[in-house]
């Protein structure tokens, strides 16, 4: 079952770059606004950053169950804060 765990992140990491990849001329044309480095580069990273959490938390719930439900809690409750103040 963590195998599986491990390859379902995996996958919708590797999933998130091939689309990305394949929809790349959609991200040349994106308002570089809110843009960091590049679109294609900054999806990258974000899907990186996420990988990095659900791994984080994965680990935390196997270890103490109860600390991984704590940080989904904080972070669902700051990641709402963030979608309506930015």
């Amino acid at each position: 079952m963590q195998k599986l765990l491990f390859w379902i992140g995996t996958a919708i990491l590797g999933g998130w770059i091939l689309a990305l990849l394949v929809n790349f001329t959609v991200y040349q044309e994106v308002t570089t606004y809110y843009m960091v480095i590049h679109p294609l580069v900054d999806g990258i990273l974000f899907m990186a950053v996420m990988f990095g959490i659900y791994m984080l938390v994965w680990r935390t719930f196997l270890r103490k169950p109860q600390t991984a439900t704590i940080q989904l809690a904080s972070l669902g409750t700051v990641f709402m804060v963030l979608a309506f103040v930015v």
